[in-house]
Order: C-alpha cells, then structure tokens, then sequence
C-alpha cells in the first residue's frame, strides 16, 4: 500500500466529485494526481500507453497499429522535448503530478482485470505532456486533409474548378457536431453579473473524458480556489473552470470563469515526409507542438492562478495546441472573446492536400486581441462572421445580440459547423426574461435542427405519406426529440440517403483504394469511410446541380426506402413497430481499451436521449453507420460570476471510473435530461476521504462493506448518517448498559451533533454496522496519531483505533442461531476493520474498568495490553490498550467481505 507522501486533504460531494485542497501548488498537483489515478486508474493507464507507443501491451493486435502511428509521429520523443523545455515551476508541477499519479495506483487505482497481467511502471515528469499529445494529435484537421487529397486524387467533374469539389465535403457542411460556448453580460442577467455556459462536444467514453474537480490551494502567497473539468492524466483545469477567490485585507472577493470550443483552424499541415515515396501514405504532421517543443504548459498552470477575465486572456496568450476560442467573464463584469493558439502562417491557397515542401510555414498568424464582450458572445464551430444589427438580423425577440466586431479576423480554417450558433443566438435573442443559471437549461436541451428544412426541401414534389409527415414535422419546429417518431422517420431517411448516394456512379471514384499504410488502417479507417462523409456532406452535395444527381428523386428514393421498413437496427431495437428516435438514439460510449471486455457495459443502461448532430443538444452520430449516439456533450456547465455556489455542472456518466461503483453513472440520467447539478463549494457539506487506505469512505448512508454468512444472514456496514441514524443512537445510549460510553445524558440533538462533527473529520469516521438490514453495532474507526490516545501508547505506522458499541443483538432469534451474535459480528468486525489495505493493527482503549467489553475483544483474536491514562474529549481516562494484527485477525479467514463497488477504500 502506497501512501502519499505529499500532504493534502481530499473531499467529496453528494456525487463522489473529489475536492482537493493543500497547502502548497506541488502539494495540490500531487493530491489531483493521486484521486485520478483512484478514480480512472485504466482510463489513465490507456492514455499513457498510447503516448509512450507502447499501448499494444494493453490491447493486443489492435494497439499495434496506433504504436506505429505514434511512433511515426514522435509522440513520447516530443512529449520529453516540451518536458525539457519548460521552466522549473512547470517542470515540478508536472512531476508532482506525475508523483501522485504513481502513488494513487499503487494505492489502488490499478488494481483492475485489464492491469493485472501488465508490471506497474512509475509516471514520468513527463507523461502528463504525452498524454495531452495523444489525446489530441487526431483532434485538428490532418484526417480531413487526408480524405480532400483522397478526393481530390479521383472525383473529377468535367469544367468544375478542384476547389469547388472539395467544398462538398468540408464548407459549412452542416453534419458534423462540435462544441458549444456563450457569454452573457451583466446587463442581461438577473443578478447583474456575467454568465459563462456550454458544452464541449467530443467522443463518449465511459469513463468520460473530462473530470470533474476542484483544486484549492491554501499557500498565503498564492492562493487560489478553482473547479471545473479536467483531462484524467494532465494537471490543472485547462478549458472550463471557474475560480473564487474570498476577500483578502484590501482586496475584495472575487470570482473568474472561461469555457473555450474548438477554432475549427488550420493549425497542422501534412507535409511531404522528405522519402522518395510520392504515394498517398509519403506524408507527416507538420504540428507547431512539436515543431515549437512547446503545448502550452504554462498557460495550464497560468489559469489555475487567474483572477480577472484579462489574467485569462493572458494566460491563454502562451497557448499552442488545439487552437481554441475562449470566453472569459469575471465578477467585476468584464467579458472578453479571444482565439488562442498557433496556426502557421501558410501562404498556401489551397490549404487542403499535402503540401510539397518540408517547412509549409514560417512564423505564425499574429492572432487579435481579445475583444470586450457587451452583450453575448456564442461559439459553436461555426464560419466567423460578424453578425448584423438587431434590427436587420432577421431574429425576433428584443434580447440580447453577438455585436462583436471584426469577426472574419478569427477565420483561420477550411470547414465550419453552421447551425449550432445561429440557433442559441436565436435563443438568446428570444429571451423572455434576463438570463440565470436556471435559464440555461432551455439552451442546452435545445432539440431544434436548423438543417431538416433545407434537407426536406428536396421532398417538396413528393407526396408520399413520409414526405407529408417529414414537411409537417419541418414546419413544427423540426424538433429532434426522443419520443417523436418522424424525428426517427428524418433521421433514418437521412441514413438511407447517405447510402443511396454513396453509392451513386458520379461518387463511385471515392471508393477507389485510399493507398495509405495498411499498417495504420484501424487508426484512419473512419477518415475513408464513403458514406459518412457523403453523410456529413448531404446539404452540400444535394445542392450541387453540376454533380449531375437528380437530387429530388434520389431524396424521394431514400424515404421511400426508409419508410417501407425500418432499418434492421431499428427492428432489432424495437420491434416491428415504427420507432422513436430515442429507441434507436441512445449513447453507446468507447471503453478506454476498444477490444478488451468491459465491466462497464454489463452494468451501464444507456437512456434514450434527443438531438443529433446538428442541434444544440448535440448527440452525434454518423449519418450512413449507425442511429447511435458516439459522440456528444461529455460536459455541461454553467458559470456565475455572481456566485460560485449557484454555478452548475455535469458530465454524462459519472465522477468515478470503476464499475459498480456509486458514482459510475449516478450522473446519466440528468444529462441524458440535458439537465446539470448545482456545484458544491460548502467545505462542510463534503465528505473528508481518508488517503491514508484506512478508513472506508462514502457518503451520509452509503453502504462501504458487506459478508454473507450464509443461513446467519447478511452483515453490511455503512456511513453513518448523523441525522437519520440519531434516533437509533439516543435510544441505545440512554440505556443503563451504555454508561462507559458516555453519552446517556446527551439529548437526540446532541447526540446528532457530536456524530456530524466526527464526520467532518478526515480521520476519524463514524460506521453503522446492519445485520439484515437492522442496525446493531456503532463503530467509530480514527488514526490515533490524531487523536489524544496517541500521547498514550507508541503509535505505530499502519494502526487504526476503535471504539465499538452493540446496540442490539440482531436477528438471532430469527435466524435460530447462534447463541452469542458475536460469532457472526466478531468475524465481520475484523474483516470490515482490515478492509483498508493501509491498516496494519487495531488498537482498542476500552476504559479499563469494562471487563465485558475487553473480554469480547478478546474473544475477537485482540491482545490486553498495558493500562494507560491520557486526556479524552470526555476528561481524564484510564483505558486499557488492545492490539490485532493483520496477520492474527485474517489467520485462516477465507469468507472475506466486499468493499461495495469495489472500490479501494481510500476512495469512497
């Protein structure tokens, strides 16, 4: 058992989100390394295989081909090229980091099916860099270039310009999801102050790959208070947080926020790879991470000490990878819209196809400054424009508009996503009204999709059934909701269309071979897909009367198709009956290692969810594979610069990784709801954790350990929960045999506010032991190196004290045996104690003159030690000490018990 070897408190709330607090920076990055590992130990372990091209280990055959992906790129080689570049604070937070990483899997965070056969191997310093590369060197543009150079080697039409036929497939095509981000003013909100929400859009994983966190650090000199979303594996809180910080002398209190989607910028080129190879697969990434041997690491650990909305923007001034848009709010009002990052500044026309030369670019584009927000601000992916007027925007309502100026500045790509933003500035503008966390909701949940008119438009001669239910659903909104059966009609026309023009004789050249590396096919096998990006490139292509398509008839052809008969996945799925969308569109999330089986899924039950890829509500798919949802928000959040406590947040599954666990998917419904949770900032309403592998956690209630002793019954041990449990706790300490304990005199108030104060101490916990369901037996488990014992008795590393109280007997007349409920409660007590891998020796101090109580322990296995006097919270004591050793209470104990979830004890 590894214990850490920085100090830092952890705390959770209601929904298991670890609270990390400490006293220095170092000190806060090991304890947010430490509770990842706990929390998304195989999730990590994955990502750092990947980086260190070594992830076939874990996945076999299928991880062979993105090892040499990586290893053709250079990942791990770059990764140590940042590393050793950085400046020393940088270099000891990441190796903190890193440090706790280590420490929190050996603690347990690896102890999973998947790792078991795999030696465990410490983090590096530089690891954390690796695994932010790995994550996102698909994430920019280079696989849509490969695919345009696909098309541009075989679609040719006769008289029609290159350029124009890539436009099908990359322009403002529609079909693709992205991530949503506004800004609103003070002036629209209801409490004055500004607002930041969204939502990032990516690949659903579960375990999700963001992390829900908070990070406090308590150095005078620095201090600083954050929370937001976090990538497993990588330090700090890079794309949406929100920072608080309380007065300070003359400085008042003070709260700053951001949230940043995805530039859509040209940023990384494909370049020749300088072989004599003049194929297809004769290229590299010209990627300004590696090139620069910079990612941006000090603009992380910058945000975590941001204070304003300019402190953001500065910080975000040393980004390099992805290039993002970024909008930032603080509590004195300021809000302020950027684009952040290095995109190369190619002189090249024809951003598209692999460039002939080594070196596309010299220097990068002087990117503008940041630009005050006065109104809102939304960024969804789309094509920069600067927006017209209230007045001339064509939007009713009299809310709020995007005013920002000069907007085609930050115009730095090859395609954009045109729905997304046009339909929340709708929204905004609709505003009845000012804006506050709770209005948000209606954005997020937005099922709008400002794309089916276009689409249906080409079935307006058609006058099937389907095409009148498809024109009345367009003129009602066009709404994409889970319960709607034309929304599934649409969608699953669009399916049918994507394949039916996929395979068209003018598209049929796009199935030539691709000619790239048969090697690294399982990694750029989507990017060649045929129809998926005639899917994403519908709109585009059904517009393109010189393609020669008969659009109409083949719109006509695809719902007629579409509307004789479900899919098969459809009827798979529902039956024979016509579906809803929600019964063929639900989330079907990747597993950290695609391949391998996965305990999640026997065990997840993914909801039915609205949207697709156009809507607000975006749950993506592709359009020609499949009605599932891989893609989607894998966050929500709504920041208040007015008060952090009334900001919101959510994830789609849940704050830890491990199956069975609470919180694995306690979260999914709420967001498959478009729904978030309130953020919890109150010190005194989280749970201390013990980090020590000592002390079971869990929250008010929770159930932390079980045993079944067969025809005996079924012993469970739970948090105790001050409040619920007060009543069964006065009524057993009022009783005359309670009186070493202490508390007779105590009312049920007192009584419930001396257990709450216990829980608020991370190392002393209070336990409800049940015997079929019926509570029995108080346990009150501490580290005696803080408690006044320790001034008594030579405290060894490893020891954990006790105090037990039987409430009642249990069900032994029912059960009919046994004779002496110690039997059953004895065996259960030493395995719940030593459930902790960290607990090396029980200590008991009963007072001294309890014979009952010491004669029961030791019955138990425990040893009588010497008689002993200290102080007690109760006044003086004279006690005498017990001792049980591991080895001694789990001699020839075989029945074990289950940490519930099991989980690692020093994670509950």
């Amino acid at each position: 058992m590894a214990v850490p070897t920085e100090s830092f408190d952890l705390f959770r709330d209601d929904l298991g989100i670890p609270h990390v607090r400490a006293a220095s920076e170092t000190a806060l990055a090991y304890g947010q390394g430490w509770v990842t590992a706990q929390d998304r130990g195989l999730q990590i372990e994955a990502d750092r295989m990947r980086a260190e091209e070594r992830y076939a280990d874990l996945a076999g055959e299928a991880g062979a081909a993105w090892d040499r992906f990586a290893a053709r790129e250079r990942l791990a080689a770059t990764a140590q090229r940042i590393y050793a570049a950085l400046a020393e604070p940088e270099r000891a937070w990441l190796a903190a980091y890193a440090d706790g990483v280590s420490a929190g899997l050996l603690a347990g965070g690896r102890d999973v099916p998947e790792l078991a056969a795999l030696p465990h191997r410490p983090w590096q310093p530089w690891t954390p860099v690796g695994v932010f590369l790995a994550a996102h060197v698909l994430f920019n543009g280079f696989p849509s270039i490969l695919w345009r150079a696909h098309v541009a080697r075989h679609l040719h039409v006769p008289g029609v310009p290159l350029e124009q036929v890539l436009r099908l497939f990359a322009a403002d095509s529609g079909a693709s999801s992205g991530s949503n981000a506004w800004a609103v003013h003070g002036s629209f909100t209801q409490s004055g102050s500004p607002l930041v929400a969204g939502d990032p859009h990516r690949t659903l994983e579960l375990p999700g790959p963001y992390q829900q966190v908070r990070l406090a650090c308590t150095d005078p000199a620095e201090p600083y208070d954050v929370l937001g979303f976090a990538f497993p594996g990588v330090p700090g809180i890079l794309h949406f947080g929100q920072a608080a910080q309380p007065a300070a002398g003359d400085r008042p209190a003070s709260s700053v926020a951001w949230g940043i989607t995805n530039a859509a910028a040209h940023h990384v080129e494909v370049v020749s790879d300088g072989t004599d190879s003049a194929g297809p697969d004769g290229w590299r990434l010209h990627w300004p991470a590696r090139e620069l041997s910079d990612v941006g690491v000090a603009s992380w650990r910058a945000l975590l000490h941001a204070r304003t909305a300019h402190d953001v923007a500065d910080a975000f001034a040393g980004w390099v990878d992805p290039v993002n848009r970024v909008l930032t709010a603080d509590s004195a009002g300021t809000v302020l819209s950027l684009t952040a990052g290095k995109v190369p500044a190619v002189a090249s026309v024809m951003p598209d196809r692999a460039l002939p030369a080594a070196k596309p670019a010299d220097g990068y584009v002087v990117l503008p400054a940041p630009t005050p927000v006065t109104q809102v601000a939304v960024d969804a992916n789309e094509r920069p424009v600067t927006q017209a007027p209230a007045e001339l925007d064509g939007r009713p309502g009299l809310g709020p508009r995007d005013v920002r100026p000069g907007r085609e500045a930050h115009d730095l790509g090859w395609s954009y996503v045109p729905h997304r933003a046009e339909r929340i500035r709708q929204l905004l503008a609709e505003a009845p009204v000012p804006e506050s966390p709770a209005t948000q909701a209606r954005i997020h949940g937005d099922t709008r999709d400002l794309g089916a008119p276009g689409l249906v438009a080409h079935l307006a001669a058609d006058t099937s059934d389907g095409a009148v239910r498809l024109r009345a659903w367009v003129a009602a909104g066009a709404h994409v909701d889970a319960d709607s059966a034309d929304a599934a009609l649409y969608m699953r026309w669009r399916d049918a269309l994507a394949h039916r023009l996929a395979a068209h004789p003018v598209l049929a050249p796009l199935h030539e071979p691709h000619g790239q590396d048969p090697a690294l096919a399982p990694v750029l096998a989507s990017v060649f897909h045929v129809p998926t990006e005639v899917g994403a490139g519908l709109a585009q292509i059904l517009a393109a009367d010189w393609l020669g398509i008969d659009a109409d008839a083949e719109a006509s052809a695809a719902l007629s198709k579409a509307s004789a008969a479900p899919s098969e996945v459809a009827r798979a799925a529902v039956g024979q009956g016509e579906p809803t969308w929600g019964e063929l569109h639900v989330p079907d999330p990747l597993h950290p290692v695609p391949g391998l089986p996965s305990a999640g899924a026997s065990v997840f039950s993914a909801a039915p969810v609205s949207g697709n890829n156009e809507t607000v509500r975006c749950t993506g798919g592709s359009p020609g594979v499949a009605p599932t949802a891989y893609r989607g928000s894998v966050a929500r959040y709504v920041w208040d610069l007015a008060d952090r406590a009334n900001s919101r947040w959510g994830v789609p599954f849940g704050a830890d990784g491990r199956p069975g666990s609470p919180h694995f998917d306690d979260q999914h419904a709420t967001w498959a709801d478009a729904r978030t949770a309130p953020v919890v900032t109150d010190w005194d309403r989280l749970h201390p954790v013990d980090t020590t592998g000592r002390l079971l956690n869990g929250a008010r209630g929770e159930e932390v350990w079980r045993r079944d002793f067969g025809p005996d019954g079924v012993i469970t041990v739970h948090m105790l929960d001050p409040e619920a449990d007060a009543d069964v706790l006065h009524g057993w300490f009022t009783q005359p045999r309670a009186a070493f304990w202490g508390m007779g005199e105590h009312t049920r108030d007192e009584v419930r506010d001396t257990y709450a104060f216990v829980e608020s101490l991370p190392t002393h916990h209070a336990y409800l032991v049940r015997w079929d369901g019926e509570p029995v037996v108080l346990v009150q488990a501490y580290h005696p190196e803080h408690d006044p014992v320790a001034t008594a008795y030579d405290v060894r590393p490893g020891d954990l004290g006790m105090h037990f109280f039987l409430g009642s007997r249990g069900p032994t007349v029912r059960h009919g045996s046994p004779d002496d409920p110690w039997t059953v409660l004895g065996p259960a007590m030493c395995g719940f104690l030593f459930a902790g891998p960290g607990t090396l020796r029980v200590v008991g101090e009963p007072d001294a003159r309890n014979e009952k109580a010491l004669r029961r322990m030791t019955t138990i296995g425990f040893t009588a030690g010497e008689v002993v006097r200290f102080e007690s919270p109760q006044g003086p004591k004279v006690a005498r000490m017990a001792y049980l050793t591991r080895e001694q209470a789990l001699a020839g104990d075989t029945a074990g018990g289950q940490q519930v979830g099991g989980r690692h004890p020093a994670v509950r």
